[in-house]
């Protein structure tokens, strides 16, 4: 029995010998992210929008066949609870967290002690005026976005035709009156403007362009986070609000859903809405019979389109330096290269960022890539200096004041600034 115990411990200790060995070898990825297998360095992707997902892993496996030096692979997506999947994995270990991953808007500042800064990336070469303070801070560059979108008036090109209106030529609210006073004037038009009444197409995105026009937003924005100023001293806020006044009756006061305004634009029934090119699958489920395009809110004499990053690529600073310039090198493919841009514009339908890069065919999508590619294009300030909860509380006054239930621009921009200093204080 002891001889036979001691075989069975020496057999046992070959075979966890030969084992270790074996597991050491043939180890896909070491420390350092380099394959010991076939010396290729490994970067991993982690992105939030789960409808490209089967097609982005289409594109690395397609980038991994091109070459032999880098293997990217794509790692699963969590949808809605994507920004605290992710904050998970970086708190429990960085230099494991993901090489590459998606971030933008208020999530952003919690991710920004991960961020690589982005350098000698041809990509960052290209990339449009108007876009880089999404992904800036300090004067550093800390992303590349994957993708923009773009949000205006969007208008009925066969109304604008009929009622004798240039749309070249609303450059002013006065130009903007004047063209909807014709507009009311057409059989089927309801209303010549429509909003729509959620949170964001309510109040966010329309109140965007009282600050995306002021030069000095930043600094407007801090001193009124601290109570230093109100509303009523900021300019282009109060020509906003007079804006708003002399538009008003020719709006659907904000009533519709999302759904209801964009069928009613598909419909006839309203010539504009204020909305972005995200409503194109919608507009293309609907087939209107008339052709759109879309223009800047004329506020203030704006002739800019407001554009915004949908998300960025970001390179995790905690990976190796060689795993940093992999994932440089693969955005710079994805977004430079004649194939990566066939890929980012036919199979991801992404608007690029950059000037110079090919655009997706789809009617709003082109016209906002082409404001881009001119830098006629202002800021979403409110994807990074909004404070949180004034999306919903803004959306209550811009609602009492279609209701009719503020008596003046004083009134409104006091509750205003009263609602937005306690949301900036929380």
């Amino acid at each position: 029995m002891k001889k036979i115990l001691s075989l069975l411990i020496s057999t046992i200790l070959i075979i966890a010998l030969v084992t270790g060995c074996s597991s050491s070898n043939n180890s896909k990825t070491s420390q350092n992210g380099t394959s010991s297998e076939n010396s290729k360095i490994t970067i991993t992707v982690m992105q939030s929008k789960t409808e490209i997902q089967s097609d982005l892993q289409t594109i690395i496996d397609d980038y991994n066949k091109s070459q032999d030096k880098v293997e990217v692979k794509l790692l699963g997506t969590s949808g809605d609870n994507f920004a605290t999947v992710l904050q998970s994995q970086f708190s429990a270990s960085p230099e494991k967290a993901p090489t590459i991953f998606t971030i933008a808007g208020p999530d952003t500042p919690k991710f920004q002690p991960y961020m690589a800064e982005i350098k000698d990336s041809k990509a960052a070469e290209m990339l449009a005026d108007g876009v880089k303070d999404d992904v800036t801070v300090d004067g550093k560059l800390y992303g590349l976005p994957s993708a923009v979108e773009g949000y205006g008036l969007i208008y009925n090109k066969n109304l604008f035709k009929e009622a004798n209106i240039d749309p070249a030529s609303i450059t002013s609210i006065d130009a903007l009156v004047n063209a909807c006073e014709k507009l009311s004037k057409l059989n089927g038009v309801v209303k010549p403007i429509a909003f729509a009444k959620e949170t964001y197409f309510s109040f966010i995105h329309p109140f965007n362009w009282a600050f995306a026009v002021d030069p000095n937003y930043k600094t407007d924005i801090e001193k009124l986070d601290k109570g230093q100023i109100t509303m009523k001293d900021i300019p282009s806020v109060v020509q906003w609000i007079k804006d708003m006044d002399r538009i008003k009756p020719y709006t659907n006061n904000a009533l519709d859903s999302y759904d209801d305004q964009v069928a009613g634009f598909a419909s006839g029934k309203y010539a504009m809405i204020h909305q972005g090119d995200w409503v194109q699958s919608v507009l293309d489920q609907d087939k209107p019979n008339f052709d759109y395009g879309i223009i800047p809110f004329p506020t203030g004499g704006n002739t800019k389109l407001a554009v915004g990053t949908a998300t960025a690529w970001r390179v995790n600073k905690y990976a190796t330096e060689e795993q940093q310039k992999a994932a440089i090198e693969f955005l710079d493919w994805l977004i430079t290269s004649d194939k990566g841009q066939e890929y980012s514009a036919d199979t991801l339908k992404f608007i690029p960022a950059y000037k110079g890069v090919k655009a997706p065919k789809a009617q709003l999508a082109a016209e906002v890539a082409q404001y881009v590619d001119k830098g006629e294009i202002i800021p979403w300030v409110y994807n990074n200096y909004f404070p949180n909860g004034i999306d919903v509380d803004g959306s209550n006054l811009i609602q009492k004041y279609y209701a009719g239930l503020i008596k003046n621009d004083d009134q409104f921009l006091s509750e205003l600034t009263n609602i937005w200093v306690q949301d900036a204080g929380k």
